[in-house]
């Protein structure tokens, strides 16, 4: 896959025609995954690239600043993703005052037309464009059949009673309710970092665990979690533990995991840590005697909850 920084660099790529998603698909969950299939099947068809059209920063965030929206996943691994659902240009338009102010036929005609080339375009049948959003489905389906395009709009997918959505699974995550958000994402939530140095606490209770920092994505209640670690291409089961160690009076917050019956060096790695279950939430305790006989009840509970996974 190639991105593209802006729309204005692909006006010499697409000169054939394009097949168009356009969205935030922060997380690329299961509703994004329809869009992106049934865009797959016209590029298919029409033997035409398959462009997902994205914004950086996420529109919310340029609009409403004092939201300050934590995303599912970074951009950077959201690009890493996408090749997986054949998408074969990605372009990152930079979502700004002056972005924002253009009006729906505009961006329209400019964009998707002058830019892109697109013959297809899909969307979900939320979808809203131009300035103040004042582009919606049926002004699309009127500027396409003006412009010879094909419009799909693709209605949301539910689950269990209700719409799968980014902000959904954000609330999923905010009470821990991992698994939930896992069956709306296709794929576990996860935190990618490097391994840092911690306080080697964990090792001196003959747990060492594996420390970062995960900033960046939106963050998970604290808590206990049975977790799962990609580490050089091989998944390990593991316990991690998501919050500020209140035992010790630390106000940093960490991710730290404990890979099962393992003992490798990882300080400099770079880990993926999946989360599939919530175990328990963080609580201080009155010695670390008891500390780390919780920690043996964890680690037993998590490896359980993850026996029938294949790792």
């Amino acid at each position: 896959m190639k991105t593209l920084f802006g729309s204005a660099q692909s006006n010499s790529e697409f000169t054939a025609g394009s097949v168009v998603a356009i969205g935030n698909f922060d997380g690329i969950h299961l509703g994004h995954q329809s869009i992106l299939e049934t865009a797959r099947e016209h590029a298919r068809e029409l033997h035409l690239p398959l462009v997902v059209y994205t914004f950086n920063p996420h529109p919310t965030l340029e609009l409403k600043p004092q939201s300050n929206l934590k995303l599912l996943m970074t951009y950077e691994e959201k690009r890493e993703l996408l090749p997986g659902f054949g998408v074969d240009y990605c372009v990152e338009e930079r979502f700004d005052s002056a972005f924002a102010a253009l009006g729906a036929r505009e961006f329209f005609e400019q964009v998707l037309l002058a830019s892109l080339h697109a013959k297809v375009i899909v969307v979900g049948d939320n979808f809203t464009f131009g300035r103040k959003r004042e582009g919606s489905i049926p002004v699309l389906r009127e500027f396409c059949h003006d412009a010879s395009v094909t419009l799909c709009a693709i209605p949301p997918l539910e689950w269990d009673g209700g719409v799968i959505s980014s902000s959904r699974i954000r609330e999923c995550l905010a009470q821990g309710r991992v698994s939930e958000a896992e069956k709306m994402l296709g794929r576990p939530f996860f935190y990618r970092s490097e391994v840092i140095h911690g306080d080697k606490r964990g090792r001196t209770l003959g747990f060492p665990t594996a420390n970062m920092k995960c900033q960046e994505k939106f963050p998970l209640r604290t808590g206990v979690y049975a977790t799962s670690v990609l580490w050089h291409g091989s998944l390990y089961p593991s316990v991690t533990n998501v919050g500020v160690r209140p035992t010790f009076d630390s106000m940093d917050l960490r991710v730290e995991t404990h890979i099962l019956d393992q003992s490798f060096e990882l300080y400099g790695e770079h880990l993926e840590v999946r989360f599939h279950e919530h175990i328990r939430e963080e609580r201080k305790f009155a010695s670390i005697a008891d500390l780390t006989a919780q920690i043996a009840s964890d680690t037993i509970l998590a490896r359980k909850l993850l026996s029938s996974r294949n790792f």
